[in-house]
């Protein structure tokens, strides 16, 4: 029985202590479930905070991206700026130019103006002074020809008259009706008388009138007189002048070529014809060709130093042209990148030309022209003649005398 309790009691406490284990492991799971959702939770928010992080640095390169876009639209818009206002002061400059020529322009259209009113006004009183001269001589030839008319009609009454008073001498105690015939002839030749007086009044009047303008005429024709000599003695001092220009620019030419003969003494392809210098052809190109070969630029340059020290001593008024011309022979030119002998004498003077412009020599004085074989020195065809014929001719020369 004892054991029976002891073992009854046994089973009691074992029976009791299960339910305990089991409080406890139902609350370990409740911990490690609770500490298994706080791990799911904090793996959670460490992979929100790690795509935030990642977020927040794209953000930050983006940030970044946008303010260096942000500098170099600031950079952009400071550099426009400057520039808006360099063309704004640029504009106001342009406007303000051409508000001074429009000015000028109106003023030079103002005083044109002005001289083609004066111009017109001085026309139409000229028209005006020749249709009244016209209209005078007119009236003047009318008046003339009924004046005729009436020393006519005066004429023939006197001679009727004269008729009369021999009739009435004649039957002069005839009858009353011959007598009142010789009043009426008195009252009508009276009548005429007046009408002639008045006529010949007229004819005075148109006369002084005719006067007056013919001494208008005369002053007129005096004034044309005077200006025509103001203009011959213009036109004598011009003329003087220019010839005072063309000796002084003769002495420097005369000059120019004493300087070269020293220069270039003893040279037989090179001589002094006239008012020309002249180079053979075999001096400065080689045949066929348009480019200065290495003899021909040493004799250019001593040409372009003596040129040089000459046109420094030129007065500036002086509007001088050294005018370079080719020439060459009557042989076609049947290849080669020259179309006629026209093209190489025109390429051969302007490399004269370009290489006088190099030296130093000022390009406003010189000109190059071509002449082919169309102004040959010797017209025979032999082989030495084409050779004088193949030449380059230098001239100084005056630009206006040029242009005339």
């Amino acid at each position: 029985m004892a054991l029976a309790r002891l073992g009854g009691s046994r089973r009691t406490e074992s029976y009791t202590w299960p339910g305990f284990v089991d409080a406890l492991a139902t609350l370990l799971m409740v911990i490690i479930f609770v500490l298994m959702v706080f791990v799911l939770i904090q793996v959670n928010l460490a992979y929100r905070v790690s795509g935030q992080d990642e977020t927040l640095g794209e953000m930050r390169e983006q940030l970044a991206s946008l303010t260096e876009l942000l500098n170099l639209e600031r950079q952009a818009s400071s550099d426009l700026a400057a520039d808006l206002a360099q063309i704004s002061s640029q504009l106001e400059t342009t406007t303000a130019e051409r508000d001074d020529v429009l000015s000028q322009l109106a003023a030079a259209t103002q005083s044109l103006a002005a001289r083609d009113s004066e111009l017109a006004a001085r026309d139409s009183e000229l028209a005006s002074l020749n249709d009244e001269q016209t209209a005078t001589l007119a009236a003047l030839q009318a008046a003339s020809a009924r004046l005729e008319e009436r020393l006519a009609a005066l004429n023939a009454a006197e001679s009727r008259l004269a008729m009369t008073e021999g009739k009435l001498q004649e039957t002069e105690k005839a009858n009353l009706d011959a007598a009142s015939r010789i009043d009426a002839l008195e009252n009508e030749n009276a009548a005429s008388r007046r009408e002639v007086a008045q006529l010949t009044s007229a004819a005075l009047a148109l006369r002084q009138r005719i006067e007056e303008l013919t001494n208008l005429l005369g002053e007129m024709e005096a004034q044309a007189e005077r200006d025509k000599v103001a203009i011959a003695n213009l036109g004598k001092s011009l003329n003087r002048a220019l010839a005072s220009r063309v000796q002084e620019l003769q002495r420097f030419r005369s000059e120019f070529f004493g300087r070269l003969r020293e220069v270039l003494s003893g040279r037989d392809e090179v001589s002094i014809v006239g008012d020309r210098f002249v180079f053979q052809s075999e001096v400065l190109f080689d045949q066929g060709k348009a480019s200065i070969g290495e003899g021909g630029e040493q004799q250019l340059q001593k040409l372009a130093v003596t040129l040089a020290e000459i046109a420094a001593n030129i007065p500036e008024d002086i509007d001088w042209v050294l005018q370079v011309e080719g020439h060459t022979d009557n042989i076609p030119i049947r290849a080669g990148r020259f179309t006629d002998n026209w093209d190489l004498s025109t390429e051969r003077a302007l490399s004269v030309v370009r290489f006088l412009a190099a030296q130093g020599v000022p390009a406003n004085r010189l000109a190059a022209a071509g002449y082919g074989e169309f102004q040959p020195l010797d017209a025979a065809e032999t082989d030495e003649a084409r050779r004088k014929n193949r030449r380059i001719e230098m001239k100084i020369t005056q630009r206006i005398m040029a242009r005339q």
